[in-house]
């Protein structure tokens, strides 16, 4: 997967919102005009105001988050394929080879993502830039934190002098360390980041049986008996549509909080547990299914 700039998230950003806005401005516009939007082809149900919030909504999230999707994928790629990297450089230097040959060899190699920036940093070498400028020029570009840490270790045991091969060993003993504790968190976080999934699946389901067996029937009988109530069980869907918005948004931002260190990393969570929310409570209100 390749690399996605800041600026490239920044543009998604703001076209993604624009459509987004409209589209919500769309849902409050058509209901004051006293018009409505029957969706022949796709749906059997008038789009109420909150559909239409909700679908500007995934519209605003959903390509950012796809951006950072792919930009992890691609950081994630750089990271694991690095210390097989250092490794191979070690050792094509104990055979005799110089630095910027080892990096020259090393280059025509597959590493995943890491190739094309290797691949950069082999022709600088050639060109006659130094080894140190395009190591700072590889961390630059592949600017995750791990080849940023390995880079300095590098560049400082360069300075202070010693062999490169014992270099690059050190090197990926770190990196490789760094890797397996990130995993262990990875492995220890995971159950939590389900148990957010489960969470939002339960409130869901609650929500649906408390309005197919409870409000609807008591909306239908009201006036019925001496206890009735008058319930507007169009106001109680889109009450229970909200919540449902709620909880799948900021549950999915806490498990991207979890499980990468980083709130754009749920954003992912936030547009599959939106989506899933709002088609299956929709799904199942139009249909008119009882789950009990």
């Amino acid at each position: 997967m390749p690399k996605v700039s800041q600026e490239r998230i920044k543009y998604l950003w703001t076209i993604s919102s624009i459509i987004g806005i409209l589209i919500i401005a769309v849902g409050i516009i058509l209901p004051l005009l006293g018009l409505y939007i029957r969706l022949i082809l796709l749906f059997t149900a008038i789009m109420t105001p909150t559909d239409f919030f909700i679908l500007g909504l995934l519209v605003i999230i959903t390509p950012p988050a796809s951006a950072y999707f792919v930009d992890q994928r691609w950081r994630n790629g750089i990271d694991n394929n690095l210390p097989q990297l250092l490794r191979d450089i070690s050792d094509a230097q104990r055979t005799g080879l110089s630095l910027p040959r080892a990096i020259l060899e090393s280059s025509k190699r597959e590493y995943g993502p890491l190739t094309t920036e290797l691949k950069k940093m082999a022709a600088k070498i050639s060109w006659g830039v130094s080894f140190r400028e395009a190591m700072q020029a590889l961390s630059e570009t592949a600017d995750t934190p791990l080849v940023r840490r390995a880079s300095v270790l590098i560049l400082e045991a360069e300075r202070f002098g010693g062999a490169a091969e014992d270099v690059f060993e050190s090197a990926h003993t770190h990196v490789v360390e760094l890797l397996t504790i990130r995993k262990e968190r990875a492995g220890q976080i995971r159950p939590y980041i389900f148990i957010i999934y489960a969470a939002f699946l339960v409130f869901l389901f609650v929500c649906i049986v408390l309005i197919t067996t409870f409000f609807g029937p008591m909306a239908t009988q009201a006036g019925a008996g001496l206890f009735a109530l008058a319930i507007d069980i169009d106001y109680m869907n889109t009450l229970f549509l909200h919540m449902l918005v709620v909880e799948g948004f900021f549950g999915g931002l806490v498990a991207g909080k979890m499980g990468e260190a980083e709130l754009r990393a749920g954003l992912k969570h936030s547009v599959l547990l939106v989506a899933l929310g709002w088609i299956i409570f929709r799904a199942v209100i139009i249909l008119g299914i009882s789950l009990v």
